[in-house]
């Protein structure tokens, strides 16, 4: 039941920042959090440690946990390090995963095309992390999998900001690839073939940078 509360409290937390209430070098405060989601400061300590832990909230002793602020810089070496950790996963994945995970990564690829039908930002996040995060434990290597989760969620910092699908006052958004993009890299490792795997991607990682950041 702890861990439903907490889940819940992480999952929330998450929804309000792609709300807009929260922009980067916003603190996050437990007291107003806990009011707000209508559970106690303990959950809410714990989903906001889980989100430093995997990289998408800093931490300032005696002041708490905000959003980090982006920079060029940071964003250059962000999804350079996602290209080379997750097209490694990929490949991995394209030789170790089973059945069941190729399985499973399929229902994302359509679970992410009617997220973006019906413009379902919260449900495309989540489905976005899962198939990511997914892929990473199926390369089977421990390792892989930590690097990806944390690389992963220090990107959704300029995802959540910059993709116009994320913001609310945008009505038209530009086209969102995503989708076609993730059923290359399904495809890739349905087949068990880890080098077209990697490539895609790759592809992937450095098309959303270079949409994101470079226009």
């Amino acid at each position: 039941m702890k861990d439903n509360v907490e889940e819940r409290a992480y999952r929330s937390i998450i929804g309000l920042i792609l709300s807009g209430k929260y922009r980067p070098g916003n603190f996050l405060l437990e007291v107003d959090l806990a009011s707000q989601l209508g559970v106690s400061r303990t959950p809410v300590s714990r989903a906001l440690a889980r989100l430093v832990t995997e990289g998408f909230l800093n931490k300032l002793p005696k002041k708490g946990c905000y959003i980090p602020l982006p920079t060029p810089e940071d964003a250059a070496q962000v999804f350079s390090a996602r290209e080379a950790v997750e097209g490694m996963a990929a490949a991995q994945a394209a030789i170790n995963a089973t059945d069941e995970e190729i399985q499973r990564l399929g229902e994302f690829i359509r679970a992410d095309e009617n997220a973006v039908r019906e413009k379902e930002k919260e449900i495309f996040a989540e489905n976005n992390e899962f198939f990511h995060t997914g892929i990473a434990r199926a390369s089977r290597n421990a390792y892989l999998e930590k690097w990806c989760k944390n690389i992963f969620w220090r990107s959704n910092i300029y995802i959540f900001y910059f993709d116009s699908f994320y913001k609310t006052q945008e009505k038209n958004a530009i086209e969102q690839l995503t989708p076609i993009q993730h059923k290359a890299i399904f495809e890739a490792i349905q087949a068990r073939d880890p080098q077209l795997a990697e490539r895609k991607m790759r592809e992937h990682i450095s098309r959303t940078y270079n949409f994101l950041l470079l226009g």
